[in-house]
């Protein structure tokens, strides 16, 4: 029992013992989430509580631990903590700040932490981009990060100017969408769907007008505008391609219910002109196949063109369908093609006629002597 409380409490100091192999930041208050305006004024505060440390010490001796920030008139205070109490540093407007092992070297047992307070002003910028708003690096001596040594926080700074121009051409793409959307409506089109992802992305769009010098919130909405806009181009097209393939379904539909008035009603089904009808609509048929095999995959473009084809091809074969069947209602029952029992009966009654007056004539010539 002694044994194992002895390999216990030696487990527990060699725990103990082992450095920090990352150096932990509370997460920093202070830092808005989302895009930032240029002109800002931040107050940032974050607390590193473990370092790499070096053996048997809280920092090693020759380590640095480096702050640095992207914002304008930087000002750092910071604090030490050893076992809870505070140890105030000078103030720093510099915007890289160095704190030396020398500062932070102690022995292991000593509770260690730094707090780190950060005042600064979003800088202007030339054009959107990335800014690192806080990061603390522990280097080593040759100005190595340590590894698993650093945290960063960024956040994109926004360019007034650049904010303006993006919504202006977005309200030209809003425009051109407008136009494909109308389109599409006057050809049959159910845009209703469509309608709402349009009107969403034009309310954005003026409120990112209305929103003005905030910067950030117009881009917020421009953001907003730009994803509705997007998506609603993508469900027009795959709307288009929907109509575009039941169009040419529905005209098939029409071409079976023709070609099933020949084969069942008329008894036209080996009619050479029916199996050459048959054949072009088949053709049809798989051209509205593959053009649904494409939707499904996702080739909307490549999709519409076939179902469009077949369309086309289909209203062709249709007309060829109905040409032929006026021509066949208009032909008196005698001579329908589908009854060709009535060329027996007419044949036998022509050759009855025809005996008829020969046996008559005859008859005469008979009596005349």
């Amino acid at each position: 029992m002694k044994r194992i409380i002895l390999l216990l409490l030696l487990a527990c100091f060699a725990l103990c013992a082992v450095p920090a192999c990352a150096i932990t930041v509370t997460p920093p208050s202070g830092i808005p989430t989302g895009d930032l305006t240029p002109g800002t004024r931040l107050s940032i505060e974050t607390t590193v509580s473990d370092f790499i440390g070096g053996s048997g010490t809280t920092f090693p001796m020759s380590d640095t631990l480096q702050l640095y920030t992207d914002l304008d008139s930087p000002r750092w205070t910071v604090t030490i903590v050893l076992d809870g109490i505070d140890n105030p540093r000078p103030v720093s407007s510099a915007r890289t700040h160095r704190i030396s092992g020398f500062e932070l070297e102690y022995p292991s047992s000593v509770d260690l932490k730094v707090i780190v307070n950060l005042e600064g002003e979003v800088p202007d910028v030339t054009a959107t981009g990335d800014k690192e708003i806080i990061r603390i690096r522990q280097i080593d001596s040759s100005d190595r990060v340590r590894s698993n040594g650093e945290f960063v926080v960024t956040r994109t700074v926004l360019n007034p100017a650049e904010v303006k121009t993006a919504i202006t051409s977005a309200k030209g793409n809003l425009e051109d969408f407008r136009t494909k959307l109308d389109a599409a409506k006057d050809d049959g089109v159910d845009t209703s769907a469509v309608e709402t992802k349009y009107n969403s992305a034009r309310n954005a769009l003026e409120s990112a007008t209305a929103a003005g010098d905030n910067v950030g919130l117009a881009q917020s909405y421009l953001s907003t505008a730009r994803t509705a806009l997007t998506e609603g181009e993508e469900l027009l097209e795959e709307t288009v391609v929907q109509h575009a393939i039941s169009s040419a379904e529905d005209v098939l539909a029409d071409l079976d219910d023709t070609i099933d008035y020949f084969t069942a009603n008329r008894s036209m089904g080996s009619d050479s002109r029916v199996v050459l009808i048959s054949s072009k609509r088949q053709s049809v048929k798989n051209q509205i196949d593959t053009a649904k095999g494409n939707y499904d995959a996702g080739h909307y473009s490549l999709a519409e063109r076939q179902a469009n084809d077949a369309l086309d091809e289909g209203k062709n074969v249709l007309a060829e369908a109905r040409d032929l069947r006026e021509q066949v209602e208009s032909l008196p029952v005698f001579v329908d093609p589908g009854k060709p029992y009535l060329w027996v009966v007419l044949g036998a009654a022509v050759i009855g006629a025809v005996g008829f007056v020969v046996i008559k004539k005859r008859r005469t010539w008979d009596e005349l002597g």
